[in-house]
């Protein structure tokens, strides 16, 4: 983000004459925002809605002009952008070896019999498997694991806000280039599996924008909140001006059993004696 930016307020007028920076900025955000948005609506960051409700396109643009940006959103953070940073070597050296250092805290203690009448449950056998990734190399000509390259992947599309797709294709461009005889992964699933030897799996729950609802186990199906009679679902209008449903739920939050992670601590002999 460089100084320009800074138009986005001064630039803005209240008589509608915006100034050409302002225009150009404008422009810009609502190609940022609907580049990232998962439907045809986003929220919208204009000085009335303060990022608190979903706008289409058209009608962002409107608010935007009518009564410019929120105070103090030079970075777009809600909209896929995040600040310029810079991660020294050091640093991500660090960054590299935590996952290895998070496994072997996690293994200290571990004891099983693996002869085939007394075999672990799946999720360790998982988590072995994970291991096992840990050790083997991408390919014959680097000192990278599968592991250390896969995990390095899947945070540079979290800090980044890569797409799936986006993901998918430098994979196969990365798996071209290399060796031939590698070990990388080819899409974005197979990634998601091996680190599912983690056991952080959690489960996403469709929930009433004022939170007085969750659209779960016997209101799975339901489309109206049981106290509001509002809709599960954001929504626009339509060419009539009717309020239509989309399929994006308003709201969502992750719920993270406890008992997976449980049984995941009491595995290890070491870290059960301390939770006694």
């Amino acid at each position: 983000m460089d100084d320009n930016r800074k138009a986005m307020y001064e630039g803005w007028r209240k008589n509608g004459a915006h100034s050409r920076k302002w225009q150009a900025i404008a422009k810009d955000f609502l190609k940022q925002a609907f580049k990232v948005a998962k439907g045809p609506v986003t929220l919208c960051p204009c000085f009335d809605c303060k990022n608190g409700s979903y706008k289409t396109r058209h009608m962002m643009e409107e608010h935007l002009c009518r009564f410019g940006f929120m105070p103090n959103y030079l970075v777009w953070h809600k909209h896929g952008e995040q600040a310029h940073h810079c991660i020294s070597e050091p640093a991500q050296q660090n960054r590299d070896g935590m996952m290895m250092d998070m496994l072997n805290d996690l293994t200290m203690g571990f004891e099983f019999d693996l002869e085939e009448d007394n075999r672990p449950p799946p999720e360790v056998q998982e988590f072995y498997r994970l291991l096992e990734a840990g050790d083997e190399k991408l390919h014959d000509d680097t000192e990278k694991t599968v592991l250390d390259t896969v995990s390095r992947l899947m945070a540079i599309k979290s800090d980044h806000n890569i797409s799936n797709n986006c993901f998918n294709d430098i994979t196969k461009l990365v798996s071209e280039i290399i060796p031939s005889d590698h070990k990388l992964l080819k899409n974005l699933y197979f990634p998601k599996k091996m680190m599912a030897g983690l056991g952080m799996k959690y489960e996403k729950i469709d929930v009433r924008l004022s939170n007085c609802m969750l659209f779960w186990r016997e209101d799975d199906k339901l489309s109206i909140c049981r106290h509001r009679g509002k809709s599960r679902y954001i929504q626009v209008k339509n060419e009539a001006g009717e309020n239509v449903d989309t399929t994006v739920p308003a709201k969502q939050l992750r719920y993270m059993p406890i008992i997976p992670r449980l049984k995941r601590l009491f595995l290890s002999m070491k870290i059960a004696k301390s939770m006694r």
